[in-house]
């Protein structure tokens, strides 16, 4: 047994996904005792819906009550168990990225996190004694628990468990350690830049005072550099280096005025690790990258990049600023698409471990924000307006907040953006949490709010176990690589012996027999002569929660390599709506056990909102399509393992699945079920590349065409 989906409830469908799964001949299901439920427990037979040796599907009884359920599955040799809705845990952060000081917060973000708020619990046991602390619940749901760390915690390293609070103590599961330690103290003094000869008149050039002022700053070994209220105009790049803060006195009282470049320097501002930004409004018209942060050239990341903040800074950029020419428009946006590779300046972009932005109002010629390699990240509070050609993207980054954000465009060839794995030096993306963010006004280009994206991948084809974590591969690698190093990639073995099994790669080796791959666990089932692998990018572990879209193509999209997303509890109007795409993207690159829960379309007629860019007019959907290219039979499906639950399309959308080839369905193993679909012209379609699915107490009203 390699998964299966929760959240469930009664009445709902269990689909789990291994090997050799026609050979089970019954299956059982009891509901797990709470502490305060006595009566539960009592296994109940139920039948089993699909079987195949890839999968099997059932469902939890009607008359059982929300919870944690067990289930057995037998057959001749024994009997294969599991226990549902228990949290799964995909990764923790903390207000020290990895580590949590007393007092501070700690995150959990995963499945089933916390199903009943009076009852979750996290426990912390200190490394080499026995006794229990508990982190109190300041907030959760299924997807995310914020918990406290006691202020008189002492320091050092700590077992986690976690219960979400069904089950009681049967309930509870490992969630890792955590270091407890305190946070660096804000140490130096201040250096107030008029003290260093700035003028706030908004006419004397302060460039040099303020950099006066850095210096101190750095000689003292860190500090404040102090703007008081005022208008600074600055006429260079100003460096910050590590230990150093800019801070003004309040956001809408400090101006920092550069004016136009004839010679673009690689940012207005410019750190590599341990600076922060509070407390001002910069001001840009010809204008390179306004911050940048964490990078020694071009988008190489420097060493030790990280510990960036830019808090409560506002940013107003543009290069189109006032009355221009034609001619002269044309030819500032000919000079950025020559300069930046994205073919425009990204006002905020940051590399490195531990980032924060919060309270910005970012608005630039080009991109608003982006995220490369980063990790540990929080983005909250913000409001980021892409210009001409931009969209905000998070790049190769994992363990990442992205929350309570406005995202929109001020320009309208400007769009949205997403996550990606789209650099030569990146292998992998994941943990990434979306929630509570408003996506509205994209207009230009592919028009996607929420998109995921990373064409190409590094092996597909026949792959062979010498060992249970080892690999050899039988056929020539991808001759173009989607990055350098392979490490951390993702290993999906996509048909013959073992499909539906997932790993990442260790490292890689040449030998005389051809390529031998380790992998990061070992995998429950061998694979043999039948068995074919691909190793792309890794994209896994998105959660894109409780988001609002208006007026944009695609609301949420994964697009190529997924794995384990959910995309819950969202609202559109004027999208084209949810969607994933299993495709070959010069590389074959699938999507697998994703679920859509409780979206919710509202307005579903669109005009060329995508995702097909050919389409003039349509219904919104939610959308599962593998895109199978071969007639031939056995080929490898493009999706598996879908759920679609519980979503709501009020009119004009529809819920469609396409695999396109029947010979060798490119979507197999999908459950539709509970949804509601107002007057639609199209209704729930499923076509015949479409392998073991179910769809059950579904509602739907058709109109004609």
């Amino acid at each position: 047994m390699f998964w299966f989906n929760d959240p469930v409830g009664p009445d709902e469908t269990v689909m789990v996904a291994g090997a050799d799964l026609d050979q089970i001949t019954s299956a059982t299901v009891a509901r797990i005792a709470d502490t305060t439920d006595r009566g539960s427990g009592q296994e109940t037979t139920v039948p089993i819906l699909q079987s195949n040796p890839l999968s099997l599907k059932f469902i939890i009884p009607q008359n059982f009550g929300a919870g944690l359920y067990r289930f057995t599955l037998t057959h001749a040799q024994g009997a294969i168990s599991g226990r549902v809705n228990l949290p799964t845990i995909y990764w923790k952060q903390a207000d020290l990225g990895d580590d949590a000081s007393p007092g501070s917060w700690l995150q959990v973000f995963g499945r089933n996190i916390v199903r009943d708020g009076n009852r979750a619990q996290l426990s912390l046991t200190l490394e080499g004694s026995s006794g229990r602390i508990d982190a109190p619940l300041v907030k959760g749901d299924l997807w995310r628990g914020i918990f406290r760390i006691p202020k008189d915690i002492r320091p050092g390293r700590y077992a986690l468990r976690l219960t979400n609070g069904d089950g009681g103590e049967s309930g509870s599961v490992d969630a890792g350690a955590l270091t407890v330690r305190a946070s660096a103290p804000v140490t130096g003094q201040d250096f107030d830049v008029r003290a260093y000869g700035a003028n706030g008149d908004g006419r004397f050039d302060s460039t040099r005072a303020i950099k006066a002022a850095i210096d101190a700053a750095r000689d003292a070994g860190g500090g404040t550099v102090y703007f008081p209220r005022g208008r600074y105009l600055v006429s260079d790049m100003i460096s910050i280096p590590p230990g150093v803060r800019l801070r003004g006195e309040r956001t809408d009282l400090v101006n920092l005025l550069w004016p136009d470049f004839e010679s673009l320097p690689a940012a207005l501002i410019r750190g590599t690790s341990r600076f922060a930004i509070e407390d001002m409004t910069i001001y840009a018209s010809n204008h390179p990258h306004v911050i940048a942060g964490g990078f020694q050239f071009g988008e190489q990341q420097a060493p030790d990049a990280g510990d960036i903040a830019i808090r409560r800074v506002r940013i107003r950029a543009s290069a189109f600023r006032g009355l221009m020419e034609p001619d002269a428009t044309l030819r500032r946006m000919s000079d950025f698409q020559r300069t930046y590779a994205a073919a425009a300046p990204d006002s905020i972009r940051l590399s490195g471990d531990r980032i924060e932005v919060t309270d910005c109002d970012v608005l630039g010629s080009g991109h608003s924000l982006r995220l490369f390699k980063a990790s540990n990240a929080v983005v909250t509070g913000n409001t980021l307006i892409n210009g001409r050609y931009g969209a905000y993207s998070l790049v190769g980054s994992r363990r990442v907040i992205f929350e309570n954000n406005t995202v929109s465009s001020a320009d309208l060839q400007a769009s949205g953006g997403g996550i990606t794995t789209l650099s030569k030096s990146v292998s992998a993306s994941e943990n990434i949490f979306i929630g509570g963010n408003t996506f509205k006004a994209i207009y230009g280009l592919d028009r996607e709010a929420m998109t995921t994206d990373g064409p190409g991948g590094y092996y597909f084809g026949r792959a062979q176990s010498t060992t249970p974590d080892a690999l050899l591969l039988r056929d020539r690698p991808n001759q173009y690589p989607a990055s350098l190093d392979w490490t951390n990639a993702a290993v999906m073995v996509v048909n013959g012996r073992g499909a539906g099994q997932y790993a990442r790669l260790k490292s890689r080796e040449d030998r005389p027999g051809g390529l031998s791959v380790t992998l990061d666990r070992p995998l429950a089932v061998a694979l043999d002569e039948t068995s074919e692998i691909t190793v792309t990018q890794a994209q896994q572990n998105y959660l894109v929660i409780g988001n609002s879209f208006e007026d944009t193509g695609v609301a949420v999209q994964a697009y190529g390599t997924a794995i384990d997303h959910v995309f819950a509890g969202n609202r559109s109007n004027r999208t084209s709506g949810f969607a994933a795409f299993g495709l070959s993207y010069e590389q074959f690159q699938p999507v697998w056990r994703t679920q859509f829960l409780g979206n919710h379309i509202l307005e579903g007629n669109v005009y060329r909102a995508g995702p097909e860019r050919t389409i003039f007019s349509n219904e919104a959907s939610i959308l599962v399509r593998g895109n199978q290219t071969s007639t031939a039979a056995n080929r490898p499906p493009m999706v598996r393992a879908i759920i679609i639950r519980s979503n709501r399309l009020d009119q004009d959308s529809h819920i469609e699945i396409r695999g396109f080839a029947p010979a060798s369905p490119g979507v197999r193993d999908v459950v539709i079920e509970d949804n509601i679909t107002g007057a639609s012209r199209e209704g729930l379609t499923i076509d015949r590349g479409v392998a073991w699915w179910i769809a059950r107490r579904n509602e739907e009203r058709r109109i004609q065409k």
